[in-house]
């Protein structure tokens, strides 16, 4: 997984020359791990003068990849998403060059929103149909969440994992909703947490 997530993670955009580095370094790394099937871009923040120069960086591996090698891409939800940043991928469900898209429906609810399920079936059910207009089924996958968060009274927000969730049930209210997440009230705070029976069904 290739991933860029900050402003510096994505300098090797700023130039044809460090672009061609860039795509030479990664089909280097290819040519000495055989076994990797492709390449799976996770580009998460981009400024918008940039993503043109992604999009050609996109064809340009392309072209190089060797034909067995597929490329891949993360995509953000492009609805009722918070991050504005979900206009980078807008203009790629059509892009050629891209051999398949994963669906990141995760980050609803962040540290950086007020409290809320981090996905529901509700909200990938309704970015699957819209990008389902866009791009072929047989090139869309979906990611979904195990983790949660946990907004504390003191207003810090943590990770919550499986394994806080069942540390935590014991001393806790838990809440189970039927748009797939379980919301978990204590004492200290409130978090919400995907739910496993949920994530189970979405594997057939």
């Amino acid at each position: 997984m290739i991933s860029a997530v900050s402003k510096n993670n994505s300098s090797f955009l700023k130039s044809n020359i460090t672009t061609k580095i860039g795509i030479q370094n990664l089909i280097h790394f290819l040519e000495q791990n055989p076994e990797i099937a492709g390449l799976h871009l996770d580009i998460e923040f981009l400024s918008k003068s940039e993503i043109p120069s992604y999009r050609k960086f996109i064809q340009m591996l392309k072209q190089k990849l060797p034909k067995e090698k597929v490329l891949t891409i993360a995509i953000f939800p492009q609805l009722e998403f918070p991050n504005r940043n979900l206009v980078i991928h807008s203009d790629l469900f059509q892009e050629k060059s891209i051999d398949e898209f994963v669906l990141m429906s995760y980050d609803f609810h962040s540290p950086k929103t007020n409290p809320g399920p981090v996905t529901s079936i509700s909200l990938t059910k309704k970015n699957l149909e819209f990008l389902l207009k866009r791009i072929p089924s047989s090139k869309l996958w979906l990611g979904l969440p195990l983790y949660g968060y946990f907004w504390s009274q003191s207003g810090k927000v943590k990770i919550l994992t499986q394994d806080d969730y069942r540390k935590f049930k014991e001393n806790s209210e838990i809440i189970p909703n039927e748009d797939g997440f379980t919301v978990l009230k204590n004492e200290n705070g409130i978090g919400y947490i995907s739910d496993l029976n949920t994530l189970e069904k979405y594997k057939n």
